[in-house]
């Protein structure tokens, strides 16, 4: 069974690899290692897409994001619109670790 995919027409030209669909919260550090309570919208071994509420985040800020089985992985924001970024991480995450990484994520998932 393939994994679902969101579209995003806008973004999807500029996108090296598709995203997986996901629904997970998880932590972000800022610079000055101030943690912020996201949740993961979408990933790929590339970048991510989360919430964030209120908080603006600025193009080409470096911030890290606490992913299951793979720990803290650097990236910069991409973009940021009405409580919602875009990161791409800094190193691309391994195919394997990836996938096991993806797995956990779905375990831990709040979608219905």
């Amino acid at each position: 069974m393939e994994a679902a995919r969101k579209v995003e027409p806008e973004f999807v030209q500029r996108r090296q690899t598709q995203r997986d669909l996901v629904d997970y919260k998880t932590a972000l550090l800022r610079p000055g290692n101030l943690r912020r309570d996201v949740q993961l919208v979408d990933i790929s071994p590339m970048g991510f897409h989360a919430r964030c509420g209120t908080d603006g985040f600025e193009r080409g800020e470096a911030v890290s994001i606490l992913l299951p089985l793979v720990g803290i992985v650097k990236a910069r924001v991409m973009w940021s619109l009405k409580g919602c970024f875009g990161g791409q991480f800094l190193l691309p995450i391994d195919a394997r670790a990836y996938l096991d990484c993806l797995a956990r994520l779905r375990e831990g998932s709040t979608r219905d």
